[in-house]
């Protein structure tokens, strides 16, 4: 549409109100002096009113367009809009009172007649307006239509509650229909939202939902604990009812998201822990206005540092990675979307292993804070390539690390994994001597960077993670392949993890291994159930769960720490400092000569061999 057929839309649509509510003031106006007077109007008095009838309905009109009645969105209206048609009215009233005090009655409508008048035009404008909003949430072929809505249990009678209902009931689209309110608050219990019970306490999910024929329940208290969801979920799936929630809070409140975009329930809402108190000031010191580099930044832990990083604000933000694609997502996803454009962000696709370029762009940009998040983690895959691992794992990291020192970096954070503790997979092992090459450049004589090392489990959702692989399975109707019903691993959110990494740079002098409170391990075996019944289905029934057996370099269950270190408390309570004896005979150069020269045979068992005799803790699978 042209600004022309614009501008002469809002044209017609204005005058189109205007005579609208000019022809209801009207009608209130001749009306309220008939109710005055009984219908019989004397003489004198329909005089009075031919004679002012002309100035009254102007002040009217004026006062509603003072107060935007000719531009409101006529299927809007809440209680806001009312308030303000309540107002212009209201003020409408106090002027013609005071004009009928002033002037004595001479020429001006009685004050009964203003009373009258001013209570009728409300209640037409307002049931004017009440139809309109009736008719945009509801059109004709919703009226004429067979109603196949499926009945929704709201779980949460608050203000996004109450919010969510409305919104359900006005978007009949959406085909969910409202039948009853659930709410841990008694004094709520009985009363009425929008017309809608609030039925009873969300323990007795299961009696309101056969008693309503509801067939899902939808959680709409955002902010609540991640052990409040765990137990909602729980009454859902023994009540048999699909499980969605509301947008996240910040969403909500940044204008992200509106709490009509329902969401299933997902496994990391379930897994997931109460949120860390960080100490944001510790953490803004460190990264405020100083020139940080993220290594991997377009994985999943590099793209969240990059997110939590720009909010304290730092000077400038280099994001590298090896794949293009994944600085192309970083940009569009992470980048593009944040308000502040003051901070100076590079991203560069850069393999870390190209020591030119690496210099140059220390030259370029002297980073004082690096987070180093790139490396190949998938256990499988590098089993069978451990040339790759220890390249991209190891031989990279203590590349990095000279350089960082060279050019007198402040910090570097390595992203290390549990894996890395008593390792079975190339992987973990490649992870253990990046941190034993860190270890050994801090004890560097002319070294100025403080180095350090954090360790923590699976992020959940994460690329090539066992959530999404067993999604996808889901979705291809099963089965799930488990590798073993004992099998066990730690599980944190990215943006868990990522918080307690900044915290955890900030706690570190120097040569510390630090390692998260990952909390209590979890079966993989119970994530697959959860799964099943997250997605509506039944195991054994609908898909079924099959153990393939531990693959190589797959460890039964992961461990928190080495035998040789000693476990230590830092000033967080979700963070822990790991101390090793120092290995005065530990040769970092000798160790990479050694392992170049036996990847130069790409002898997959040499060259697990070769790393067992530096790291004897490492156990090679087969």
């Amino acid at each position: 549409m042209s600004s022309n057929l614009i501008v002469r839309y809002l044209n017609l649509r204005t005058l189109a109100l205007f005579l609208l509510y000019a022809a209801i003031s009207f009608a209130s106006y001749w009306t309220a002096y008939e109710l005055r007077f009984d219908f019989h109007v004397s003489d004198h008095h329909a005089l009075d009113r031919i004679n002012t009838v002309s100035w009254v309905l102007c002040l009217q009109l004026m006062l509603l367009l003072a107060t935007g009645q000719f531009d409101s969105i006529l299927s809007y209206f809440r209680l806001p809009d009312v308030f303000r048609l309540f107002g212009g009215l209201f003020f409408n009233a106090l002027i013609l009172l005071s004009m009928w005090y002033l002037y004595q009655g001479n020429n001006v409508p009685p004050r009964s007649v203003i009373l009258v008048y001013v209570l009728i035009s409300f209640l037409l404008i307002a049931s004017f307006r009440v139809l309109m909003r009736i008719k945009s949430s509801r059109g004709l072929e919703d009226w004429l239509s067979m109603d196949t809505a499926e009945n929704v249990i709201i779980i949460g009678a608050g203000e996004v509650g109450a919010g969510l209902c409305s919104d359900l009931m006005n978007k009949t689209r959406l085909g969910m229909r409202p039948v009853a309110f659930l709410d841990d608050d008694p004094k709520k219990i009985g009363r009425y939202v929008h017309g809608i019970l609030v039925a009873n306490e969300v323990e007795e999910l299961s009696a309101v939902a056969k008693r309503y024929s509801a067939s899902k329940a939808v959680i709409a208290f955002p902010s609540a604990s991640v052990k409040r969801m765990r137990q909602v979920a729980d009454l859902a799936r023994h009540a048999g009812l699909a499980v969605d929630t509301v947008p996240a809070l910040t969403d909500l409140v940044s204008g992200r998201a509106e709490l009509s975009q329902l969401r299933p329930i997902q496994l990391e809402d379930l897994l997931g822990r109460e949120t860390v108190d960080l100490n944001s000031e510790d953490i803004r010191n460190m990264l405020t206005n100083k020139r940080v580099l993220i290594t991997g930044a377009g994985g999943s832990i590099g793209s969240e540092l990059v997110a939590q990083i720009l909010d304290y604000v730092p000077a400038e933000l280099l994001c590298i990675d090896q794949t293009e694609i994944a600085i192309f997502n970083l940009q569009q996803n992470v980048l593009k979307p944040l308000p502040n454009n003051t901070i100076k962000v590079t991203t560069r696709v850069l393999d870390i292993l190209n020591e030119p370029q690496l210099q140059n762009l220390f030259i370029q940009h002297r980073p004082q804070v690096i987070f180093h998040a790139a490396a190949h983690k998938h256990v499988n895959l590098m089993e069978d390539q451990p040339v790759e691992a220890l390249r991209n794992n190891f031989i990279a990291t203590k590349q990095l690390a000279k350089i960082a020192s060279t050019h007198s970096a402040e910090r570097f954070i390595l992203i290390s994994t549990d894996k890395a503790i008593n390792p079975t997979s190339v992987m973990g092992a490649t992870k253990r001597l990046a941190e034993l090459a860190l270890a050994s450049q801090q004890r560097a004589a002319d070294n100025q960077t403080k180095f350090m090392a954090v360790r923590f489990g699976n992020v959940l959702g994460s690329s090539g993670s066992v959530i999404p692989i067993f999604r996808k399975q889901i979705a291809a109707g099963g089965p799930i392949t488990v590798t073993h019903p004992e099998v066990t691993r730690f599980f944190m959110t990215v943006k868990e993890a990522v918080g307690l990494v900044l915290q955890s740079a900030t706690l570190g002098v120097g040569g510390e291994i630090f390692v998260l409170d990952m909390g209590q391990s979890v079966k993989i075996l119970d994530v697959a159930r959860q799964m099943i019944a997250l997605s509506g289905l039944r195991e054994k029934i609908d898909i079924d769960i099959e153990f393939i057996g531990l693959q190589p370099g797959e460890k039964l269950f992961e461990e928190v720490q080495h035998l040789s270190e000693e476990l230590l408390a830092t000033s967080h309570p979700r963070v822990m400092r790991f101390v090793a004896p120092q290995n005065t005979t530990f040769d970092i150069n000798q160790l990479v000569q050694e392992l170049e020269a036996v990847m130069q045979s790409y002898d997959a068992k040499q060259i697990k061999l070769t790393i067992k005799k530096h790291v004897p803790e490492y156990t090679p699978a087969n």
